[in-house]
């Protein structure tokens, strides 16, 4: 019999306030691009520090303990909402996100020690290099409209906001789009 196992991902969760900005500073394009990018509903947007996929009952319960002791020795984090951007490139955009600048408090970091408890559980090392953003949509058909559309985007009063914790959220896929469960918390300092 196999063990169960949930996909997830560690995260830090923005405040709903910044979320709101956020949407009502893309909603004009929100619009013009409707049809060409699956959006992400407000309420799932979040910056992630390592998506861990499929993970085990017994690695998520060992991950936890380590996160919870890792978490403890962090000062909270100040963030500034900063531009728009895309992956992979402006030439051929897959996802559009929005930056996030840590004006105060050790994001690489934290980060960097969640990847270490990542792989000291087990699971394979983060490929990508991290680049704190919110994604916003997924694009279906690359375009540079999509592009140049995308750069136009101006966030509205330019939030600050602080997180003074780090969230494991389960990640159920349903046909409507994935809905996530905050499996626990994480303070800091």
């Amino acid at each position: 019999m196999s063990e169960e196992t949930y996909r997830a991902f560690i995260a830090l969760e923005i405040p709903p306030d910044v979320r709101d900005i956020i949407w009502s500073s893309a909603k004009p394009v929100y619009g013009m691009l409707r049809s060409l990018v699956k959006w992400v509903p407000v309420e799932n947007m979040h910056l992630t520090l390592r998506f861990l996929g499929g993970i085990s009952l017994n690695k998520s319960n060992e991950l936890r303990e380590n996160l919870r002791h890792i978490s403890s020795q962090f000062n909270p984090i100040k963030f500034k909402v900063s531009e728009p951007g895309v992956f992979p490139s402006w030439k051929e955009p897959r996802i559009l996100w929005i930056g996030l600048d840590a004006i105060e408090g050790e994001l690489n970091l934290l980060q960097g020690k969640i990847e270490q408890i990542v792989q000291m559980v087990s699971l394979p090392q983060e490929k990508q290099k991290f680049h704190p953003h919110i994604t916003v949509g997924r694009v279906k058909t690359p375009s540079l409209f999509i592009s140049n559309s995308w750069k136009n985007v101006k966030i509205q009063q330019n939030p600050l906001f602080v997180v003074d914790r780090v969230t494991l959220f389960k990640s159920i896929l349903n046909p409507s789009g994935a809905v996530y469960e905050v499996v626990d918390v994480f303070q800091f300092k």
